[in-house]
């Protein structure tokens, strides 16, 4: 038998699970399924585990892990890089293709917003064939919309690839 307070048990279906979600936000206990010896299920509130010291959990990541952190906060760079470059250049985009600075600035919003859409969309990819074959996908297409940004011809076909750069970025 456990010590730990008995908690309610856990949601089923979107509605319901949505709002014990939302409410367990406020609480600093988890919500835990514990299953004893004989198979019996019950649920509780127990404690989060205590934070560990960084560093000793870096030095039990391999070298792979370390290559993948390497890619990740590589793609996270040149993003922000991006970001940048585009947001600090907006009269220069605004006079080259004929537009004003707002709408080039409403470009960069639909980039950002549309990046929780490719996170969504990449994160259940990862799910379902694996995290290596959809992030191999998602950087080569985010290259090719790099490139592409500069071949635009009109603010129209500029703002289409920025959308989907927007949702390829997302996936990262």
């Amino acid at each position: 038998m456990s010590s730990n307070e008995p908690a309610d048990p856990i949601a089923i279906g979107i509605i319901p699970t949505a709002k014990q979600g939302i409410s367990d936000l406020f609480k600093w206990k988890q919500r835990v399924v514990v299953t004893n010896d004989l198979g019996e299920t019950t649920t509780e509130w127990q404690s989060p585990p205590k934070l560990r010291n960084p560093f000793s959990l870096m030095a039990q990541l391999s070298a792979m892990n370390w290559v993948f952190f390497i890619v990740g906060f590589a793609a996270w760079t040149a993003d922000a890089f991006d970001f940048h470059a585009l947001s600090i250049q907006t009269v220069k985009i605004a006079k080259y293709y004929s537009v004003s600075k707002s709408q080039v600035t409403e470009a960069i919003t639909l980039t950002l917003l549309l990046r929780s859409v490719g996170a969504a969309f990449f994160g259940f990819a990862g799910d379902k064939f694996g995290r290596k074959w959809p992030m191999v996908i998602n950087m080569l297409v985010l290259g090719l919309l790099q490139i592409a940004t500069i071949y635009c011809h009109n603010f129209n076909q500029f703002l289409a690839v920025r959308a989907l750069f927007g949702l390829f970025m997302g996936g990262v």
